[in-house]
């Protein structure tokens, strides 16, 4: 797995220094990485010569852990000797995690240029998620952090904000607004680009993020901006409509989906290495 061809040196090099400490990661703590990804790449295109990687990560180790009375912990923090913040989940506190509406480590799978991994994972957890998770309450996980943002509107207006957050708040809309135009179901594109496409909206508002997101490659936004009209309508529109979201009905978690997790999770603990 090399580096990618459209990042430069600098960034090169960044690349396969983490591949590295993938590779170091597995052979010392007696574990496979399942899939590790750039969370950057959820919003944008390239990276600003400042960029920061903040690598998210999935991994399993032998079954013979999981049978302990003392299992180590279901996360892990790598440290690494390049610009970055590395963590990763246990595939149980994964799947854990989706069954209860988390759809984070969806987004995860679906990074592009993996530092490490197994080729055939991502498709292989997107699938599971479709057949035995709940897309309702992924959206309720959406509207739940723009929710928690409703205090920075003054009146009907966003305030100044920092990037990331608000990255964040536009891609959770768009989800919201993307799970109600397919009835539920399906589980939407995780980059902020590819979520826009494939949701119904006005150009305008496909404008406004258009630029927001070249004026941040550009390194024209530095601390904090205050987003635009239509910006700040999508994200007051998704808060309008938790109500109707709120009163969806959910579905129920069997003994059958608690036995479909435990193949999964089987699966992916004895399959071999690309």
């Amino acid at each position: 797995m090399g580096a990618p061809s459209q990042v430069g040196s600098e960034s090169s090099s960044v690349y396969m220094e983490l591949e590295k400490s993938f590779r170091d990661l597995e052979n010392e703590r007696n574990l496979r990485v399942l899939h590790a990804g750039d969370l950057s790449h959820l919003y944008l295109h390239k990276k600003s010569e400042a960029h920061y990687a903040n690598c998210r990560f999935i991994y399993i180790r032998s079954i013979e852990h999981y049978l302990s009375l003392f299992p180590v912990d279901e996360t892990v923090d790598v440290d690494v000797n390049v610009p970055a913040n590395v963590s990763g989940w246990d595939l149980k506190k994964t799947l854990i995690a989706l069954l209860k509406g988390n759809p984070e480590p969806l987004d995860w799978v679906q990074l592009k240029d993996p530092y490490a991994g197994h080729d055939e994972f991502p498709k292989s957890l997107i699938s599971f998620a479709l057949e035995h998770c709940d897309p309702v309450r992924f959206a309720l996980y959406h509207y739940n952090r723009i929710e928690r943002q409703k205090h920075r509107f003054d009146g009907v207006s966003l305030g100044e904000i920092v990037p990331e957050r608000l990255y964040d708040l536009i891609r959770s809309s768009l989800v919201l607004r993307w799970y109600n135009q397919n009835r539920y179901q399906g589980v939407p594109p995780s980059r902020l680009s590819d979520i826009a496409e494939a949701t119904f909206i006005r150009p305008v508002l496909r404008g406004e993020i258009e630029e927001l997101v070249e004026r941040s490659e550009a390194g024209m936004i530095k601390d904090v901006v205050r987003p635009a009209g239509a910006i700040n309508d999508l994200i007051l529109a998704e808060l309008e409509a938790g109500p109707a979201l709120l009163a969806r009905r959910r579905r129920q978690f069997t003994q059958e989906t608690a036995a479909q997790a435990d193949r999964f999770f089987l699966k992916w603990a004895v399959i071999p290495k690309n």
